[in-house]
């Protein structure tokens, strides 16, 4: 019982003195967590109809113009196709540890868009995203 009293006061006071893992994973960011996390971070904002949020999470809001002109044609699509109905990740491709692509579908109701998202880690220090492409052609979404 002596054990039981001691115990519970000092457990509870280790677990407020370390913070939250879930916590720690938050802080730490998506350059550390992996690029999966940025590039369906973007995706959401894009099936949540947030197009311009979406890109300026991808890009940064220092690149404004290609952010201006990514949402109109991004917008131009959802008018002729309707709003994204999910998305899945159809390839995860690494060369060496420092460089990887992946390719997500954007799932439109009557065609997907294909994105590819490539992320470079050169010296360990956290992901970057490189380049990225999109577009209608679903033949390239087989394409290695």
């Amino acid at each position: 019982m002596y054990i039981r009293n001691y115990l519970a006061p000092c457990l509870l006071v280790l677990l407020l003195a370390f913070p939250c893992p879930a916590a720690a994973f938050e802080a730490a960011g998506w350059k550390q967590q992996g690029p999966e996390i940025h590039a369906e971070h973007f995706l959401n904002l894009l099936v949540e109809w947030r197009v311009e949020d979406a890109f300026i999470s991808l890009l940064g809001s220092e690149r404004a113009d290609t952010v201006i002109e990514l949402k109109q044609d991004l917008e131009g699509e959802y008018g002729k196709s309707g709003k994204p109905l999910g998305y899945e990740r159809i390839l995860k491709q690494r060369v060496g540890s420092s460089l990887i692509r992946l390719r997500y579908l954007l799932l439109f109701p009557k065609m997907p868009k294909v994105f590819d998202l490539y992320y470079y880690n050169p010296d360990g220090q956290g992901w970057e995203l490189r380049t990225f492409t999109y577009g209608r052609d679903i033949k390239s979404a087989f394409k290695e």
